[in-house]
């Protein structure tokens, strides 16, 4: 049985923010952790309107879980392409697996040069 909210622990490299959302996952839809972070005013880069192709939302996921749902073919493709790390996804295609038994994450906005 899943739980019906789950915690996302955003922190960010460059000021060492933290911020804390909880997220309904029964009335909520699928949705991107870009689209969470977006929906709470949480700042991130984003300069590909949510496509993939740019890699400038980047996450680090410190606590790898089932919080997530695995990378898709696209997102393992463009992994390889944009140099992403162990560990990085982008908040763009990363979206939260809503049947996990596990309540709580937390990710590392990266903000770094992205060549």
């Amino acid at each position: 049985m899943s739980v019906s909210t789950k915690t996302l622990i955003i922190s960010e490299t460059l000021f060492q923010d933290q911020v804390i959302l909880d997220i309904d996952v029964i009335s909520s839809k699928e949705m991107t952790i870009l689209d969470y972070l977006n929906a709470n005013n949480v700042s991130i880069n984003q300069s590909c309107g949510g496509s993939g192709s740019c890699g400038t939302c980047r996450l680090l996921i410190m606590n790898p879980s089932d919080f997530i749902l695995p990378e898709n073919n696209f997102e393992k493709m463009a992994a390889v392409d944009l140099n992403l790390k162990p560990n990085q996804r982008l908040a763009c295609q990363t979206e939260i697996n809503k049947k996990s038994k596990c309540s709580l994450i937390e990710i590392i906005i990266v903000n770094e040069f992205i060549n």
